[in-house]
């Protein structure tokens, strides 16, 4: 299990967002699609970005009444800090 100070710090916008991903997806009860500008979109220093994902449950294939929050700061060292949770 990973500690909480290597969840919340990357070096990479791409590294970041992996991690949400194969964190929803290990829990096995929702799915997730990331639109394909999340990817690209470029997060300029000292600034933030967030998104507002609607989430799927796996079972039935159904949106759920749940969102996943993500907020991506990127800090003048040109690091992200990654925040995100499930509402």
């Amino acid at each position: 299990m990973r500690t909480y100070s290597t969840d919340t710090y990357f070096n990479t916008q791409s590294a970041a967002l992996q991690f949400v991903y194969d964190t929803i997806d290990m829990e096995n009860h929702y799915e997730i699609e990331f639109p394909e500008r999340i990817w690209t979109e470029h997060v300029h220093y000292g600034t933030s970005v967030s998104y507002h994902l609607p989430l799927k449950v796996k079972r039935t294939g159904n949106f759920a009444k749940k969102y996943l929050h993500i907020t991506l700061y990127r800090m003048d060292s040109g690091k992200y800090e990654l925040t995100y949770y499930k509402s």
